[in-house]
């Protein structure tokens, strides 16, 4: 049996976050949620996701600072991150977000179906990668 791909969502709006987490898990994923910014780079510290969902504005910290320390990290220098912000995107975040190889930014609210096929491009479950 395959071991199931990891997720961390670390955003503050946890109505948010349980429903990106339900959409997650009934597609497969094994999904853990940080409601805070020090919480969720606890977490990226302590144990290794095969992908970062991340909110840009929270208390204790916003999304580019979680970046900039994870990023040090030799072993999570490589993780995918998708930002999901209610921030508009404009020249600076788009900068940020390509100096800490961000895959993707969606703005809530999100398309879901596309948001959905982007992870599964980043992270595809075992049996969707596998050639038919």
């Amino acid at each position: 049996m395959s071991q199931k791909k990891t997720v961390l969502i670390i955003e503050d709006e946890l109505k948010f976050a349980k429903m990106v987490k339900m959409r997650l898990e009934a597609s497969g994923y094994m999904v853990t949620v940080a409601g805070d910014a020090y919480t969720g780079t606890q977490k990226i510290i302590q144990e290794d996701y095969d992908l970062i969902i991340l909110d840009l504005m929270m208390p204790a910290g916003g999304g580019f600072s979680i970046l900039e320390r994870f990023r040090k990290l030799p072993a999570r220098a490589t993780t995918p991150v998708i930002i999901i912000t209610g921030k508009t995107i404009d020249e600076e975040v788009q900068n940020m977000a390509e100096q800490y190889d961000v895959s993707a930014i969606f703005t809530k609210p999100y398309d879901s179906a596309r948001f959905m096929e982007k992870i599964k491009t980043l992270i595809p479950m075992e049996s969707e990668s596998v050639p038919k």
